[in-house]
């Protein structure tokens, strides 16, 4: 999903419902993308609020259980903060909670409950083809995902983590915070 204006432009779209597999194409452009047996396949720019509704949007589908990181990373660094979530976690900072050791620059998830986080973390399997943008890997490890799901009998139960309405100028809760970081990176130099 994108800013523009005051609205958000949707940068997704649904596949196949019974289907264990998300597929985030990161900065490339999701419909460039011919594949097949996804339950939701879209772009994902941003490490904050793009991260979160992704998160969100997967976790209401109580079949997907995989999420594939392909195409190129953005210049927000999606990818990695996908990554460093499922890793690493969060750490609460005054009212924010910022991905651990993230390097992205505005790496805060606070839009999802903490329950979220903690699903994504133990319930979807990160395939990282960050970088990747063939077609032929990519739907072989969708294929290769769906085949191990089946064997799987496990189903999580949908959570709803309940997104908040993001508009153009959502980020800047987070200018104080950066605008710190920033001074203390000048000064070290």
């Amino acid at each position: 999903m994108i800013p523009i204006g005051d609205k958000i432009e949707k940068t997704y779209k649904y596949g196949d419902a019974s289907s264990p597999v998300a597929v985030a194409t990161l900065a490339s452009d999701y419909e460039k993308f011919d594949l097949k047996g996804y339950a939701i396949l879209g772009s994902v720019f941003t490490e904050n609020f793009g991260v979160q509704m992704a998160i969100a949007n997967m976790l209401k589908d109580q079949n997907i259980g995989y999420l594939i990181l392909c195409g190129q990373e953005s210049a927000h660094l999606s990818g990695h903060a996908f990554v460093t979530l499922h890793e690493n976690g969060v750490v609460q900072i005054g009212t924010s909670r910022r991905i651990i050791g993230c390097k992205s620059p505005l790496p805060f998830i606070d839009e999802i409950p903490m329950g979220a986080i903690d699903e994504y973390q133990e319930n979807i399997k990160l395939i990282d083809m960050i970088g990747i943008e063939d077609t032929k890997l990519i739907q072989a490890k969708i294929d290769e995902c769906t085949e191990e799901s089946k064997k799987r009998s496990y189903r999580r139960k949908p959570f709803d983590a309940g997104m908040p309405e993001i508009g153009a100028y959502s980020w800047k809760k987070y200018s104080a915070i950066v605008e710190i970081e920033m001074k203390n990176r000048l000064n070290r130099k």
